[in-house]
């Protein structure tokens, strides 16, 4: 056997041939070792590393490829797999039939070559050939190695009666119910964007991530370029495939998808914070997992990670293993142990799912605030936070009875008109669209500039948000929600205009006096007075009825 070294990206293109018919032969669905994959990684993302390719020659015929990314630590040269940051999976490029052969050969020359060394492979799928020739070269060679995974979760569409399983789970989390709910509200259709629209996939996976921590940098620097490239890739074994939620002529969710012969990657999935109340998410998964299945593939991998979503749909499960591997030398052994020390702590907080929740929700808001953060944002989580071990809420509901309706002395024009979901989206305000979502019928300011939302009526249920209360309304009563004390009287009279024979309920809390004192001079009556109070563990509510009815309509959760 003999090594070519391939050290520079213009070099690779003239063994395209021989890659390309490898993975060909050996049918790789793994497309993160593909060529169009690794050639473009090289020239975008890699294009500033020291980057490798062994090429293993054996009677005037290329019988594999070997990538390595070589960086220098304690003066130990570590090679590792390339794109060890970007790829879910790795594997060398190797005729089956001469697969140990050309390990054992390459690993023994690396040995021989450099005194100090270490390797460090991510991404071996457990159930394929490359990561089981690994650990026996190692075993044989009684070389030091750790080895760590990580759950893979997939759903083997070849081997399952897809229909049924599909039906038996496209409820859950009432993906199903919410799906019906956004139709009524709108138009709702999947497609595929052209290459034009795609800097609207990376700003939704931004405004997705705002308040998160994301670590796969998806949309940062080079690598937003090498995956926007990615898509321009035609009549290759590698596809990418981006499918998009539209509603309404906006994109709302889209995910995207890594295609390797019969295997579909799910990589990456985007959708409108705004949107998340109807699982948009879950509903656009769900929608990708019919297409593939519909074109023939034969695996939807969820990728790494123990993420419920992925075990909501799964079949079977895999596991991505990492292997780190030292030399003889004791600079080479410290440096596993320190590596290994660091891999087993990560491979630990990643496999707790109460840890990861915490550093993307906690670490990911506290860095929205310091970048983006106003005064009224850090008392909000401040206020979030404290509530967490102490809170206390009072709330009161108040109704202006129907059967007495008290007329302001006020002429009320048209002030107010319904306002769509369409303009909605617009405002980019949090938990506007919430209330459509709930069964609210929105108002707006007619006479502003701009759309601006004024209040939002129901016509059979009330809620109070802060104490988790939803209930339904007695006949002939509609529920307002209005936030504070502006206009309350307007509305209150175009509420009397527009709903003569009907009561109004509204609720004012605890630090809202002039709300409670304005509504109290346009007649409402207070019916009920709730309070909760929480101190760590101990927690306690109590309710008091002013109401004549004795209060048997409502139910406080």
């Amino acid at each position: 056997m003999q090594i070519l070294r391939i050290q520079t990206v213009r070099e690779l293109p003239f063994y395209k041939v021989f890659w390309d018919g490898i993975l060909e032969a050996e049918q790789n669905d793994n497309p993160f070792i593909e060529f169009a994959w690794f050639y473009k990684w090289w020239q975008i993302v890699g294009a500033n590393e020291q980057v490798v390719v062994y090429a293993v020659k054996k009677d005037n015929d290329i019988i594999g490829f070997f990538p390595f990314s070589i960086k220098k630590k304690w003066g130990i040269n570590v090679f590792s797999f390339t794109g060890e940051n970007i790829a879910n999976y790795s594997g060398f490029i190797v005729k089956k039939e001469w697969l140990m052969q050309a390990v054992s050969f390459v690993f023994d020359e690396i040995s021989k070559r450099h005194r100090h060394v270490l390797f460090s492979f991510h991404g071996l799928l457990e159930s394929g050939l490359s990561s089981k020739i690994i650990e026996q070269y190692f075993i044989e060679r009684q070389t030091h190695m750790s080895i760590f995974r990580v759950v893979t979760p997939y759903l083997a569409l070849g081997q399952t009666d897809f229909s049924t399983y599909f039906n038996n789970r496209r409820k859950m989390h009432g993906v199903d119910r919410r799906e019906k709910k956004l139709r009524k509200l709108g138009s709702l259709s999947c497609k595929t964007p052209e290459q034009d629209e795609l800097w609207q996939m990376f700003k939704l996976y931004d405004r997705r991530w705002s308040k998160e921590i994301d670590m796969s940098g998806f949309t940062v620097g080079k690598k937003k370029e090498f995956f926007e490239q990615l898509v321009l890739i035609e009549d290759e074994a590698l596809q990418i495939e981006v499918d998009v939620l539209v509603f309404e002529n906006q994109w709302i969710a889209f995910t995207y998808g890594i295609c390797c012969r019969g295997r579909y990657v799910t990589y990456a999935l985007g959708y409108e914070p705004n949107f998340n109340i109807f699982e948009v998410g879950r509903l656009l998964n769900q929608e990708t997992m019919k297409r593939t299945f519909s074109e023939e593939y034969k695996v939807f991998d969820f990728s790494i990670g123990y993420e419920p979503d992925k075990f909501d749909w799964h079949t079977d499960i895999d596991f991505t293993r990492k292997i780190l591997a030292s030399g003889e030398t004791k600079r080479a052994k410290l440096l596993h142990i320190c590596l290994a020390t660091k891999a087993r702590v990560k491979e630990m907080l990643k496999s707790s799912r109460r840890i990861v929740e915490w550093k993307r929700n906690v670490w990911g808001q506290l860095r929205y605030l310091v970048k983006r953060g106003h005064m009224k944002d850090w008392l909000h989580y401040v206020q979030k936070l404290f509530g967490q071990v102490f809170s206390f809420k009072h709330v009161d509901l108040y109704e202006l009875p129907g059967s007495s309706l008290t007329m302001l002395h006020r002429q009320v024009g048209q002030l107010y008109d319904e306002m769509q979901i369409q303009e909605a989206m617009k405002l980019e305000q949090d938990n506007l669209v919430s209330l459509f979502y709930k069964g609210f019928t929105v108002y707006k300011d007619c006479f502003a500039k701009t759309s601006n939302y004024a209040f939002a009526l129901h016509a059979h249920q009330w809620n109070v948000d802060a104490l988790q209360i939803v209930e339904p309304l007695p006949k002939h009563t509609y529920f307002l929600a209005h936030g504070d004390d502006q206009n309350i009287d307007v509305i209150t009279a175009f509420f009397q205009k527009i709903k003569p024979t009907k009561a109004l309920w509204v609720t004012a809390g605890f630090w809202q006096w002039k709300k409670r004192r304005r509504l109290q001079k346009l007649g409402y009556k207070r019916i009920f007075h709730m309070k909760h109070m929480k101190c760590g563990h101990f927690e306690r509510s109590r309710v008091k009825n002013y109401s004549e009815n004795g209060g048997g309509i409502h139910f406080i959760n």
